[in-house]
């Protein structure tokens, strides 16, 4: 008998493990591909006319002035027991006024310098803040507490 050739062989098999390793590289390269659009995209830019318009605040004023009032004898109370002193009083005073202006009319004035304070258009709250800086910084103690009060208090019953 004469030997014959194989012109075919039987298809050869392949352990799965390549196949699994084929699909990790894929997903690899679309997790990538996918990672690099994202983080290319153009973002929104966030601008005045595309913020959210907010519901306006109400805020009972009468409560409010009540709150700062009590605020303010108070601390012109501790000055008077000397628990603190006249500087510190007026710093008190000064911080006092500028959160009611934030809390009641929504105007930052707790982060705002003299001078940025005189080119708003609340020229009395300006004033008396400028009032206030020599005698918060003295170390010389000479401002007068009781004047700041009332002034703080004016305000805060005008406003």
């Amino acid at each position: 008998m004469s030997e014959s050739k194989v012109l075919f062989y039987g298809p050869i098999t392949y352990s799965p493990i390549w196949t699994m390793i084929g699909l990790l590289i894929l997903g690899i390269a679309i997790g990538v591909i996918i990672a690099i659009i994202y983080a290319t995209r153009k973002k929104e830019i966030k601008t005045i006319s595309t913020l959210k318009v907010s519901a306006p605040k109400i805020v009972n004023m009468n409560v409010l002035r009540d709150k700062y009032l009590k605020m303010i004898d108070a601390a012109e109370e501790r000055f008077k027991r000397r628990q603190i002193k006249a500087s510190q009083c007026h710093q008190q005073l000064s911080l006092i006024v500028r959160l009611f202006f934030c809390e009641a009319m929504g105007f930052h004035a707790d982060v705002m310098t003299v001078n940025d304070l005189k080119k708003s258009n609340y020229d009395k709250l300006a004033k008396l803040i400028e009032d206030y800086y020599p005698d918060e910084f003295n170390t010389l103690e000479k401002g007068s507490v009781a004047d700041a009060a009332e002034k703080a208090r004016e305000i805060v019953r005008t406003q």
